[in-house]
């Protein structure tokens, strides 16, 4: 059996709430990625006939695949009746009624860590729409997957898709119930853990991040917590020259990932130069 068959059979066998997502970018990518599987996607008639299509296919493929006693549904509807199950105007015609969001177990994390490993903790960040921008980022600047704890977390939802831009469909999110137990492990074996704090002595810029590497964040009030924060590896603060304490978590996960990426990008030059 496929790994994206045995991840669709699971998640049918979870929880089904009735959670939507819509928006045609949001269900598309939903359905392309083969990550998250749609249980039901209602949509209307009069849609372009390459979405349709696509659709048609998507359901077929599925079909095809799946137990019969839940085989995914593909409904048509009005445009009201679709607001009314999403309780959005601005649906454009497409949604998708999901399944629990797959996470990745923390131990499969730790399994695929390698010298190069490129990881993003998030400790406690509440806002679902400062979640999916944090998302976004993480996949923008290529990410290998994003772990987060369960306290004080926001859990992935459709307004975490909505914000992440379609980023939960292709960064794989962990959850763990101990996060301070997976930052000891990662650590153990050589994850540079570095924490961005505005409390931190040293800056952004001076601090050097290469090989296995995990940026940490912590929550939009209270910051990192003191636990996670004594197991980090480095601490660092963002430059900052105006009045305002201090910036959005997803914004400052931004400033500290295009960093990462800058060094390591410029490490990979400098390499293939001397080579």
């Amino acid at each position: 059996m496929s790994a994206s068959r045995r991840s669709r059979k699971s998640n049918l066998m979870g929880n089904h709430q009735r959670s939507w997502i819509w928006g045609r970018h949001a269900v598309l990518e939903a359905i392309r990625s083969e990550r998250w599987f749609p249980l039901e996607i209602r949509t209307m008639y009069d849609l372009e006939e390459p979405i349709l299509q696509e659709l048609r296919d998507w359901h077929s493929r599925q079909s095809e695949l799946g137990d019969p006693t839940s085989e995914p549904i593909l409904g048509f509807d009005s445009s009201s009746r679709l607001q009314e199950l999403c309780h959005q105007p601005d649906h454009q015609g497409l949604i998708a009624r999901m399944p629990p969001y797959p996470y990745l177990p923390a131990d499969e994390v730790i399994k695929n860590l390698s010298g190069t490993s490129f990881l993003l903790i998030l400790d406690g960040i509440q806002d679902a729409f400062n979640f999916g921008a944090c998302l976004r980022c993480a996949e923008v600047f290529g990410v290998d997957a994003v772990l987060v704890g369960t306290k004080g977390q926001s859990g992935v939802n459709s307004q975490v898709v909505r914000s992440s831009a379609g980023a939960v469909h292709h960064v794989p999110i962990s959850q763990t119930e101990n996060l301070p137990e997976i930052l000891s492990r990662m650590r153990s074996v050589g994850v540079t853990i570095v924490a961005a704090t505005e409390k931190a002595d040293d800056e952004l810029p001076s601090l050097q991040m290469h090989g296995a590497l995990a940026i940490m964040i912590g929550n939009e009030g209270n910051g990192i917590a003191p636990t996670h924060l004594e197991l980090s590896t480095h601490r660092v603060k963002i430059p900052q020259v105006g009045h305002v304490q201090s910036l959005n978590a997803a914004v400052a996960t931004g400033i500290v990932l295009y960093e990462a990426v800058r060094q390591r990008q410029s490490d990979h030059k400098q390499s293939g130069t001397e080579a």
